[in-house]
């Protein structure tokens, strides 16, 4: 911050100023050392050019330099600026009178006069200056055209313009307005220019008196800082960094850690040798680093580029913060979300199992104590035993599927392929009263790795709760479309991902319900356990992507999955 601050106040610092003032003063002298010699005007006598050249040329020259070195070794102040803008005055009026007076074209170097007072003196010193400009405009102008208008001649002569006399009145009219709207301008620019300094000085002042220590400041933060310069040391280590790194203090002169016996400083000095050497910055990568006590432990890393006010590299930075507590947290938060997964599961589970086994006990009861009647009653109180034994059965055999899903065989796998042959099984199930599906087909394939079977169970699993969710409605319609991650666009800046999407137009899932979809043995139809959408949740997870269900009542639902796409 105090780098800027003191490029700022270079930017309106009078030195900058008065160098371009420098350059346009020699400019007009040597520019007018040439006029002098070529287009002289009657009014100077005819001696050699040579003095008179060396006087133009040499008086700006010296003054130039003797202003240069004073203003290097003192102060600048009011008086040493209007000295500037006397001098120039000067200048530019022996430039004007030795071209041609008012109808000189060093006459626009008045306007230029004006403009710089304005920027160094503020308002006051730009009007004063706009106002003498003109006393000396029109005294030239006078003394050239007074005798013209005394001999009562309708039109004005001079060495470089020519005219009527109220159109050379109004030409001159026009140049003293000119001179006095940039006086104001630039008196009113200077004016706030001089209290921006002023500003910018009290405020640089106010940090130089303040207490502010980037390095204590440094050394109280949680994360750990390291820096090296574009010499490529080590310039500067903060209190954390060294308790994570467990060494003391900066090695000797940004000693290379290659040459160290810490492996965790010199892994760190790498990564930010190829971060200043590439120029490319690490956003997060984590490291394990050996403490004080030997014990190893996870940090995260974060580099950037250090660059200087003027855009140049001056080295390159890491942050480490230690992850140890962080993974610890996530993996005490990982153990909770399985008992309450488990507890939910087994709380699902008992209650599926409840009620054919009381069933079951009933009727075998009845069947005990003789008090069945006839044989009918026997052979359906049989019968309801075996149907729910088999009702058993098929929730144990639902619920091995889903606790024993894991990828067998891991290939690359063309989604588009996968949705085709699962439509088409999904349409020999249904047989030929189902609704019709409809694939949008996309013109290239989509690849993801994963396991082609568990791939081909999430499709059929979706076609079949698409399939149950349109029974009984009117016009059952089915849609699938697979693509990338231009149907994803919640997602966007996540991918690459392969999107899968089925689209039914039933009645829709109710906004308190969609959000349990998922879970194992929730269902909300007279059949079924529940477990098909709890089994596609577990096959995308297992590939590392994501599900989930859109839908309002009355207008249909939409389930889409996005799988990593492969490399």
């Amino acid at each position: 911050m105090a780098r800027t601050l003191q490029t700022s106040l270079r930017t309106l610092d009078e030195r900058s100023l008065l160098s371009g003032v420098y350059a346009a003063r020699l400019a007009v002298a040597y520019a007018l050392a040439v006029a002098a010699t070529v287009v002289r005007t009657t009014t100077v006598t005819e001696p050699s050019s040579t003095p008179l050249v060396l006087l133009i040329v040499g008086v700006p020259t010296a003054f130039t330099l003797v202003s240069w070195i004073y203003g290097r070794n003192h102060a600048i102040g009011s008086r040493f600026l209007g000295a500037q803008v006397i001098h120039d005055l000067l200048l530019t009026t022996s430039a004007v009178l030795l071209t041609g007076g008012v109808g000189s074209e060093f006459a626009l170097f008045y306007i230029l006069l004006v403009a710089a007072a304005g920027l160094l003196l503020g308002f006051r010193g730009a009007m004063v200056t706009a106002i003498t400009v003109v006393i000396v405009y029109l005294t030239t102008a006078y003394w050239q055209i007074a005798p013209q208008l005394v001999a009562g001649s309708g039109t004005i002569t001079l060495p470089n313009i020519s005219g009527h006399v109220t159109t050379i009145l109004w030409s001159l009219a026009l140049s003293v307005i000119v001179f006095l709207v940039v006086g104001v301008a630039s008196g009113i620019v200077g004016r706030r220019m001089l209290a921006q300094r002023e500003r910018l000085v009290e405020l640089e002042r106010q940090l130089a008196r303040s207490p502010f220590d980037i390095e204590n400041l440094l050394n109280t933060i949680e994360s750990g800082v390291l820096s090296i310069n574009d010499q490529e040391e080590i310039d500067f280590i903060n209190s954390t960094a060294r308790t994570q790194l467990g060494i003391s203090g900066v090695p000797p002169g940004g000693t290379v850690p290659e040459r160290t016996e810490n492996p965790g400083l010199a892994t760190l000095y790498r990564l930010l040798l190829d971060t200043l050497r590439s120029e490319r910055e690490v956003e997060y990568t984590e490291l394990d680093f050996t403490d004080e006590e030997g014990d190893s432990r996870a940090v995260g890393v974060t580099t950037t580029v250090l660059y200087d006010p003027r855009g140049g590299r001056r080295g390159a930075a890491a942050i480490v913060k230690d992850v140890e507590n962080v993974k610890r947290l996530e993996e005490l938060a990982r153990q909770a979300d399985r008992l309450r997964a488990l507890n939910e599961l087994s709380a699902g589970l008992a209650h599926e199992l409840q009620n054919p086994l009381a069933a079951i006990r009933s009727a075998v009861e009845l069947l005990g104590a003789g008090t069945s009647g006839d044989a009918r009653d026997e052979s359906r109180l049989i019968s309801l035993t075996i149907r729910e034994t088999d009702r058993l059965t098929a929730l144990i055999d639902d619920f091995k599927e889903f606790s024993g899903v894991r990828i067998r065989k891991l290939e690359r796998v063309d989604v588009v392929a996968v949705v085709e042959d699962a439509i088409e099984v999904d349409r020999m199930a249904a047989g030929e009263g189902g609704p019709r599906t409809v694939f949008v087909r996309p013109g290239t394939p989509h690849r993801i790795d994963g396991d082609h079977n568990l791939i081909k169970q999430v499709c059929l699993n979706l076609l079949s709760n698409a399939r149950a969710a349109v029974d009984g409605v009117a016009g059952p319609e089915i849609e699938v479309r697979v693509g990338g991650d231009a149907m994803l666009r919640e997602l966007k800046g996540a991918g690459p991902f392969v999107a899968l999407e089925v689209r039914d137009n039933g009645p829709g899932i109710e906004p308190e319900v969609r959000d349990r979809v998922f879970d194992p043995f929730f269902t909300t139809r007279q059949t079924g356990f529940g477990m098909g959408l709890a089994i596609v949740h577990r096959i995308v997870e297992l590939h590392g992507g994501m599900v989930w269900a859109d839908s309002e009542p009355g207008r249909g639902s939409r389930f889409r999955v996005a799988l990593p796409r492969s490399s």
